[in-house]
């Protein structure tokens, strides 16, 4: 089973933006690396309303794939989450799966801070870093003051890398 965490933080304090940047700077230093995006009230849409895909969906096939030569996606009806073990099984041969969100699950995790609000903490959950913009860094030290958590600055990707490098290749 692939290495896993997941990035956490409230909506619009820049999940996607993040894990882009991660996927291109592991993918560079080696990496294969699949994310899996959480959507728990269903908001995404990755199909076209029309396509065929959508046709046999609508018609309600179990499960819908479409294949090509150079990509798989998989449409399949669930009776409620997937454990993500089946996730993470579902990503093929990969180093590393990225999870976006799962925020109440205990999953290891890199936090977005936002100052609106109280990072996503779970006593249970493994805090790989604590990311936040440079104008808030008073206010993270504050907050994280006794704290055993490792705080980047969100415009240091390559320390961020650098860490989750280290989170990957450990093998505890």
């Amino acid at each position: 089973m692939p290495k896993y965490f997941s990035v956490v933080g409230y909506s619009g304090s820049g999940k996607t933006t993040l894990i882009y940047k991660l996927v291109k700077e592991l993918g560079k230093r080696g990496y294969k690396i699949a994310v899996v995006k959480h959507d728990p009230k269903e908001h995404g849409s990755v199909d076209k309303k029309g396509s065929d895909t959508d046709l046999f969906w609508e018609a309600g096939s179990a499960a819908v794939m479409l294949a090509s030569p150079s990509r798989l996606a998989l449409f399949r009806r669930t009776e409620g989450e997937l454990p993500l073990s089946e996730l993470l099984s579902l990503c093929g041969a990969v180093d590393c799966v990225i999870l976006e969100g799962y925020k109440s699950m205990p999953y290891p995790r890199v936090i977005l801070w936002s100052p609106a609000q109280e990072p996503p903490y779970l006593p249970e959950a493994e805090v790989l870093a604590l990311v936040y913009k440079k104008e808030d860094s008073e206010k993270v030290k504050g907050h994280c003051y006794g704290k055993n958590v490792p705080l980047i600055m969100r415009d240091n990707l390559g320390e961020l890398a650098d860490l989750l490098e280290g989170y990957l290749q450990d093998n505890g």
